[in-house]
C-alpha cells in the first residue's frame, strides 16, 4: 500500500510539474518552444519509467531539466538516478535543486512540494552510502602510497578516510613504487567495508646456476669399430677360402702323385698339375688376406679398448694388449 501510495505521489507531482511547466510566465531563459519541448520530453520520461527503462528516462527527464532547471523536473531526475543505483549522482542532483534560489514572489505550490521531496530524499540517501575504508601497511621508506577508486585517484591526505561509493562493485588499486595490488570489494547499501594492503616489496627469487658434470672426452672416430668388425670378417673370410682351397689343392696332389714315378709325371697329368698350382696360389692368397684381416681387427679392438679407457679408467685399469702375428697364423696376447 505504501508503495503504492508513493506511485501515486510520484505520478500527481509529475502532473503538476507539467502543469507548472505550462502555466510559467515567459522570460529571458525560456522560451515557448522551451517549455513544450520540455513538457514532451517528460511525458517520455514517463513513458518509460513505467516501462521500467530507467536509463531511457532518466535520459529524457535530464533533457528536460537541462531547460527548465526547475525543482520538478530536478527532482525526477534525482529520483530515478536512485532507481538505478546512482545515490551519489542523486545527491548530487538534490543538492543542485535545493540551491535553486526562491522566486521574489510564492513560487507555484508544485515548485514548494518539491524542495521539500528534494530535502527529505537528500536525508535518506545520506545513510543509504556505503563505505569503503583503505588500510595502507609496510609502505618502504622513502615511498608513499596512491590509491584509485575505479581508476579515480585519490587525495593523499583523504586516502585512510571512508570513501563514500555506489552500492555495487568496485576495482580499488594502491600502488607504492613497483609494488602495485588491485582489490575487488563488493557492498551493499548502508554497508561499511575495510580493505588492507601489504605494500611490501617480495624480493624475486634468484636463478640458480645449472652445472653439468664433466663428460670424459669419448673418441667419436668410426675406424676403430670399422677395423675390428671389418678386418676380423676379412681375416674369417681369407681363412675360410685358403682352407677350402688349400684342401682342394692337397687333394689334386695325391692323385697326380698316383701316375707319378720319382717324380715324373706323364704329359697327360700336366693340365691337372698346373690346376693344383693355382689351388695352392689362392689358398696361400687367401690365408695371407685373411692373416692381413685377423691384424687390422686385432689393431681395432686394441684401438677401441684404449678409447673406452680414457673415457672409464676405472674399468679398463690394467689391461694391456699385444697384436701376434705369424707367417700362418694371427692372435692377440696381453693381460686382461
Amino acid at each position: 500500500m505504501q508503495r503504492l501510495f508513493r506511485h501515486v505521489s510520484i505520478a500527481m507531482l509529475t502532473a503538476s510539474a507539467l502543469l507548472t511547466i505550462s502555466a510559467l510566465p515567459a522570460s529571458a531563459d525560456t522560451t515557448p518552444s522551451d517549455r513544450e519541448t520540455a513538457r514532451n520530453l517528460m511525458d517520455e520520461g514517463d513513458a518509460k519509467r513505467d516501462k521500467s527503462d530507467f536509463k531511457g528516462a532518466l535520459k529524457s527527464y535530464e533533457a528536460a531539466d537541462a531547460i527548465m532547471h526547475v525543482p520538478t523536473t530536478g527532482i525526477d531526475v534525482a529520483r530515478t538516478q536512485v532507481s538505478l543505483g546512482l545515490l551519489l549522482e542523486a545527491r548530487e542532483t538534490l543538492a543542485r535543486v535545493l540551491r535553486l534560489p526562491l522566486p521574489a514572489k510564492q513560487e507555484p505550490a508544485p515548485f514548494t512540494a518539491a524542495r521539500v521531496s528534494a530535502e527529505s530524499l537528500n536525508t535518506d540517501l545520506s545513510a543509504r552510502l556505503p563505505s569503503i575504508a583503505v588500510v595502507i601497511a609496510n609502505v618502504e621508506p622513502g615511498q608513499s602510497a596512491v590509491v584509485t577508486f575505479d581508476g579515480e585517484v585519490v587525495a593523499a591526505a583523504a586516502v585512510q578516510a571512508p570513501r563514500k561509493v555506489n552500492p555495487g562493485r568496485h576495482v580499488v588499486i594502491a600502488r607504492s613504487g613497483s609494488v602495485e595490488k588491485k582489490q575487488l570489494v563488493d557492498v551493499a547499501e548502508r554497508e561499511s567495508k575495510t580493505v588492507t594492503f601489504d605494500l611490501k616489496a617480495t624480493a624475486l627469487p634468484q636463478a640458480r646456476a645449472v652445472v653439468q658434470p664433466a663428460r670424459a672426452p669419448t673418441d667419436t672416430s668410426p675406424l676403430p669399430g670399422v677395423l675390428l668388425y671389418g678386418g676380423f670378417g676379412l681375416g674369417a673370410a681369407g681363412i675360410a677360402v685358403g682352407t677350402v682351397m688349400g684342401l682342394a689343392s692337397i687333394a689334386k696332389v695325391s692323385d697326380i702323385k698316383k701316375d707319378c714315378q720319382n717324380n715324373t709325371c706323364p704329359p697327360s697329368r700336366q693340365s691337372d698339375i698346373d690346376s693344383a698350382k693355382s689351388l695352392g696360389t689362392v689358398a696361400t692368397v687367401a690365408f695371407v688376406v685373411g692373416a692381413v684381416g685377423v691384424g687390422a681387427g686385432i689393431v681395432g679392438l686394441v684401438l677401441k679398448s684404449k678409447t673406452s679407457s680414457e673415457a672409464t679408467p676405472s674399468a679398463t685399469s690394467g689391461r694391456s694388449f699385444r697384436a701376434d702375428v705369424g707367417p700362418t697364423w694371427a692372435g692377440v696376447s696381453g693381460a686382461f
